[in-house]
């Protein structure tokens, strides 16, 4: 092989090696422009579901302060739901009483399993309910009211 083969050769390579990392740098900068999309797309996933979640936490809030829902249900349904988007509100002060109020009414039989109930049990669990319900009513609708204060 000639000496002139041989720069033609290495050049032909060193053109072949250039096309190739340009190549490369474009697959990841793509790689990267995606990945930047796919994070934006899940913040807005997750904004638009706090949102959602905050306008049912509102709600749930505004039924309760006008008496519309129980106070055992809204709890319930509160609490599940600040669980969802801000598990750490729950060691509010003023949302206490969501965590609370479910702990201590889990052992209520709901749905079928209350229909199955034998009179007396649910009438029972039905004073119960309504105790509890009186003991953490205040607490309930201050927190309603602090959940209301809230931005979605």
């Amino acid at each position: 092989m000639t000496n002139q083969m041989a720069i033609l050769l290495a050049v032909i390579a060193v053109a072949i090696i250039i096309a190739l990392a340009g190549y490369a740098f474009n697959l990841r900068k793509q790689v990267r422009q995606r990945e930047k999309e796919r994070l934006a797309a899940l913040q807005d996933v997750e904004r638009l579901a706090r949102e959602k979640t905050m306008e049912s936490i509102h709600v749930i809030s505004h039924a309760l302060l006008e008496g519309q829902v129980d106070v055992m249900e809204a709890c319930l349904r509160i609490r599940t739901l600040i669980d969802i988007i801000e598990s750490d509100w729950q060691e509010t002060e003023a949302l206490k009483v969501f965590a609370e109020i479910t702990q201590r009414g889990a052992h209520f039989a709901t749905h079928q399993a209350r229909k199955e109930l034998p009179k007396q049990e649910r009438m029972k669990q039905d004073l119960e309910r309504i105790s509890l319900e009186g003991e953490y009513h205040d607490a309930a609708l201050n927190g309603a009211r602090w959940l209301l204060q809230q931005k979605p």
